[in-house]
């Protein structure tokens, strides 16, 4: 006899979850797309920096290309100090979206980081309605 597709609530924060990385992960790789794309070089000034506990961001103004003035913040950088010349890369038609020029611009680790948490977010809601892991957890 077949198992039955049994669904529990659970799952569908599970999902939820899982499409919430899957967007997160997107929206980081297609500003790494942009920034590859569209991406000016010039030279920033670093005016402040700001540390968390999980981050340090610096603080930026630069001129886009065009001559328009850009403050910003990224946490996409390798060193810099107050006071400190950096090269930024902008985005052209969106010059908010920055990093610094030496940062990388490769996609594996959002795919990897967040493309791995939703693909295992699936798996588990998948595995969870197949055999009914909570149900059976909570008979013990």
């Amino acid at each position: 006899m077949p198992r039955k597709w049994r669904f529990h609530p659970r799952v569908i924060g599970w999902m939820v979850a899982a499409v919430g990385f899957g967007a997160a992960g997107f929206v980081q790789v297609a500003d790494l797309y942009w920034l590859q794309h569209r991406g000016e070089v010039v030279t920033a000034t670093v005016v402040d920096t700001e540390h968390t506990r999980r981050h340090t961001w610096i603080k930026v103004n630069y001129l886009t290309r065009d001559g328009r003035p850009v403050t910003d913040k990224t946490s996409n950088f390798h060193s810099a100090e107050v006071g400190e010349t950096i090269d930024v890369r902008y985005d052209r038609e969106n010059p908010h979206r920055m990093q610094a020029a030496d940062y990388s611009l490769a996609y594996t680790f959002p795919l990897l980081a967040y493309g791995g948490f939703a693909v295992g977010l699936i798996v588990i809601g998948l595995v969870e309605v197949r055999f009914d892991l909570i149900n059976r957890f909570r008979r013990q």
